[in-house]
């Protein structure tokens, strides 16, 4: 943890700035009493995705056509004579 006072924050603010998203707590003085404390920011969690809602599993296959494997293997043929 490190101190700063009023006037350090002032003139200083950019050094201060880069303490703090090193991850250092700045403590900020005024006549030698602490008056306020910087601290970083937590990293937001990411938001967890439900695959289970997703449309693309939702979506009704039933009527929907399967490929047999050797109209598979022409389709990948076909799309990679494309590349």
């Amino acid at each position: 943890m490190r101190t700063a006072t009023v006037r350090d924050l002032r003139n200083h603010y950019s050094s201060l700035l880069s303490w703090i998203s090193a991850g250092e707590e700045i403590v900020i003085t005024q006549r030698g009493k602490p008056i306020a404390r910087l601290i970083p920011e937590k990293p937001a969690e990411p938001e967890k995705v439900s695959w289970a809602d997703s449309p693309a599993v939702k979506r009704d296959r039933t009527g929907e056509k399967m490929l047999t494997a050797q109209e598979s293997l022409d389709l990948i043929h076909e799309a990679a004579s494309k590349w």
